[in-house]
């Protein structure tokens, strides 16, 4: 099993991935992205001590201000810590997943019983949604007059319905929130994952990245993203025969061999993925993609 420490690595000059160890449940990563006056942050972690430590961090690799912040999509790991940038940082997401962040709030009670050993934090924690956002495929973002180009995409649903790829053309980087998971088990309770394998193609044919940043996991590039696009195939064909032939969710379960994908962390989100592919093939999920 692959394992990697809590940290800041430079991809490119001025760009920054942070990663966090394990990249469990509500364990994800973030960005930092420098351009000549500003600089922008790709997500902002889960609870206030995450948050501060890449804040930190932040500040120890650029004395520039952090004026804007990206989310990748509207899941709590990676947009808790939205509030404790400064208040004049605007955050820009798709229009999407900040509808999904007002629909979601901010469940405290269940973060708790899923996610107790992070509930001392979680008191006097606020939802802090985004200044901005955008509808369609895409917005193209500069740091600064005639800076840094970032490309905001958005490939459809996949993880969830709002989720967005920070695409750096010129530095061949890609910061993929939670449409790249490596080493770590995808999680798709409210994704598609039939349209998330579309997603996955999409990247590795259409986009020119050397390096992918992946929501969980370590710094990896396309190869790693292959290894992921395999287990997401692996257990929508293993469902999909088990659906076809009349087999409960659980039975499922048990006839997938997950191979090395069983030494990755959290391989028990089978069941959740497989429960959602059966609503996949039973034609649930339209409306919600």
């Amino acid at each position: 099993m692959e394992t990697w420490e809590t940290g800041a690595s430079e991809l490119a000059p001025g760009v920054f991935a942070y990663v966090q160890a394990t990249g469990g449940l509500c364990i994800a990563n973030a960005g930092l992205i420098a351009g000549r006056e500003s600089a922008t942050a790709v997500d902002a972690l889960f609870t206030p001590s995450m948050t501060r430590a890449f804040l930190d961090e932040a500040a120890r690799l650029t004395p520039l201000p952090v004026r804007q912040l990206l989310n990748t999509h509207h899941h709590l790991d990676h947009t808790l810590g939205n509030a404790l940038f400064p208040a004049g940082a605007q955050i820009v997401a798709h229009a999407k997943a900040k509808a999904e962040m007002e629909r979601v709030g901010l469940p405290l009670d269940l973060l708790r019983r899923f996610v107790p050993h992070f509930a001392p934090e979680l008191d006097g924690v606020s939802l802090r949604l985004p200044d901005r956002t955008f509808d369609g495929d895409g917005l193209d973002v500069r740091l600064d007059e005639d800076g840094r180009l970032l490309r905001l995409l958005h490939f459809g649903c996949g993880h969830t319905k709002g989720d967005v790829l920070v695409h750096l053309p010129e530095e061949r980087v890609l910061f993929a929130g939670d449409v790249a998971f490596f080493y770590v088990t995808p999680l798709a309770f409210e994704g598609h994952i039939g349209r998330w394998i579309g997603v996955c193609r999409r990247v590795l044919d259409e986009l020119d990245v050397d390096t992918i940043v992946p929501g969980h996991g370590p710094v990896g590039g396309k190869d790693e993203l292959r290894l992921m696009l395999g287990y997401l195939e692996l257990v929508r064909d293993g469902a999909r025969r088990a659906f076809d032939a009349g087999a409960a969710e659980e039975e499922a379960v048990r006839a997938i061999d997950l191979g090395a994908y069983a030494a990755w962390g959290e391989a028990d989100r089978i069941v959740p993925n497989v429960a959602r592919l059966y609503q996949e093939f039973r034609g649930e999920l339209e409306e919600f993609v």
